[in-house]
């Protein structure tokens, strides 16, 4: 079961204590907060980063997904230059764990400590897109403001946003769909919505002769109002598999390319995201 950080809770506050002794003790010697170098490791990070970052880096180019990311030396010299590392943590991104190590000194506000903390191996979501469980979103946000010594109003917004996001998916909750890849487990379990299956588990993996006639079956029985592909990755998987259903289709991107780095960038991401989920469970009813 997927938990979050309750702050209500003393035994779960090390990780946002540990960065606010950072911020009350370290920053002073990097200047100002306006001058710490912030690098996020990936687009939707930075969406949440920016909230508080006025320096502020990305280390995946919006042109490669992480997937497919591998360090060049100019990426290895964003990281050196860079105070904050907001990351996905090392499960997630093994590539840039070996940096968490050989840089210590730095501050590494990892989105999915959290649950870490406070879950065994075997009863948290491992599902590495942390940044689409929106307390996680809202905890890291708040590590990273109290290490910049920043204040925002990135929950209250974003609050906001997710009570009206949950006004219009609540009546889609028994809509069943299928997405491209399961990259929104911790979205679908916090809105409690009726995800039926995806075409792969990773982009990566192929799904076999056996598993593609499965889903054919599974996608025939009228139980699938939806298909979702992305736009990094072809659809020729997700075309040969409903060839000749008439399920309507659309598109969801985990990481929010398009959405622009802004401050009130996340609860834009979520916004769209809630959009894009309604448009097409709509369709289907």
């Amino acid at each position: 079961m997927l938990q979050f950080y309750d702050t209500n809770r003393p035994e779960q506050m090390t990780y946002t204590l540990r960065l606010l002794f950072f911020s009350l003790f370290m920053l002073p010697a990097m200047s100002s907060a306006d001058e710490t170098r912030v690098l996020a490791s990936v687009h939707p990070l930075a969406l949440i980063a920016a909230s508080v970052a006025d320096n502020l880096e990305t280390l995946v180019p919006q042109s490669t997904t992480p997937h497919d990311f591998a360090f060049r030396p100019s990426d290895i010299r964003k990281v050196q230059n860079a105070d904050i590392i907001f990351w996905a943590g090392a499960e997630s991104e093994p590539y840039l764990a070996r940096f968490e190590k050989r840089w210590p000194d730095k501050v590494w506000i990892d989105i999915s400590a959290p649950v870490h903390q406070q879950a065994t191996s075997d009863d948290h979501n491992h599902d590495a897109h942390w940044w689409l469980n929106p307390e996680l979103a809202i905890t890291a946000q708040q590590a990273l403001a109290a290490a910049l010594n920043k204040e925002s109003e990135f929950e209250q917004q974003l609050r906001a946003q997710l009570e009206l996001s949950q006004q219009q998916l609540g009546p889609l909750k028994q809509q069943g769909f299928f997405v491209f890849h399961r990259a929104y487990d911790h979205w679908v379990n916090y809105f409690g919505l009726n995800q039926l299956g995806s075409f792969t588990l990773s982009p990566e993996q192929k799904p076999g002769l056996k598993r593609l006639n499965a889903m054919r079956q599974q996608l025939a029985s009228g139980d699938v109002r939806c298909i979702f592909t992305e736009p990094q990755f072809e659809p020729k998987l997700v075309s040969s598999v409903t060839r000749g259903l008439d399920i309507p289709a659309g598109e969801l991107d985990p990481l929010g390319i398009h959405i622009s780095v802004t401050k009130d960038g996340y609860a834009e991401f979520v916004r769209d995201l809630t959009q894009r989920f309604v448009s097409c469970l709509s369709t289907g009813k």
